[in-house]
């Protein structure tokens, strides 16, 4: 995989280049349905999972992993079957721990979606931007961009967060002492607290290079 746009690069899908470097891909994800949006541009091993995806995304918003989610990537529908079980319905449920990110750009699948919490149901465009090589000591994923803190787990969905908010703002609102105790006082959605994500992301190791051996 050379570096570039996604979908213009050429290769068989190694994720290490021979100059000691590594193929990233760099990814935005937006949540759906909050305004102002609320986004990160993040880099991450090409060669990594979308179950791995799954826990930068959670990194990345300050979520906790309480919930069930699922990824729709090329018409195919990607999760955790081993916990799903027969309680889950509809498409046939693959694990999100056996198709990378280089295996979707192969296909020429750039875009997907990702949905977690099936009661709040957080939607967020994921957009595959473009590939690069990053060096090969980079120890973690990187957080390129970013605005806005990302919604609390069970905050009720994008529209009873933002009602939170607007709650949390006005203390005329009847619902403003509730909106205080379950955001705290000095929430601040406007920050997106990068310093709590970067300590996140830097707790998921990327695992170095084998070294191959002389013949």
């Amino acid at each position: 995989m050379r570096r570039g746009a996604c979908g213009s690069h050429t290769g068989n899908g190694s994720d290490m280049a021979r100059d000691g470097t590594r193929d990233f891909v760099q990814v935005k994800i937006e949540l759906r349905h909050i305004e102002p949006a609320v986004w990160r541009r993040v880099q991450v091993p090409a060669d990594w999972s979308l179950r791995r995806l799954h826990d930068v995304i959670q990194a990345a918003m300050g979520w906790l992993d309480y919930h069930l989610h699922e990824f729709k990537a090329g018409g195919a529908l990607y999760g955790q079957p081993e916990i799903a079980g027969k309680d889950h319905t509809g498409p046939p449920l693959r694990s999100d721990r056996n198709v990378s990110l280089a295996d979707l750009l192969e296909r020429g699948v750039k875009r997907f979606t990702y949905l977690y919490d099936f009661g709040d149901e957080w939607q967020a465009d994921i957009r595959m931007e473009r590939t690069l090589e990053i060096p090969e000591a980079t120890k973690h994923p990187v957080l390129v961009a970013g605005e806005r803190r990302g919604p609390p787990d069970d905050s009720g969905g994008p529209f009873g967060y933002m009602a939170k908010l607007d709650a949390l703002a006005d203390p005329s609102d009847p619902d403003h002492e509730d909106a205080s105790d379950w955001l705290g006082e000095t929430f601040d959605a406007e920050d997106m607290d990068r310093a709590a994500i970067e300590a996140a992301l830097a707790r998921m190791r990327v695992a170095r290079r084998r070294k191959q051996r002389r013949a």
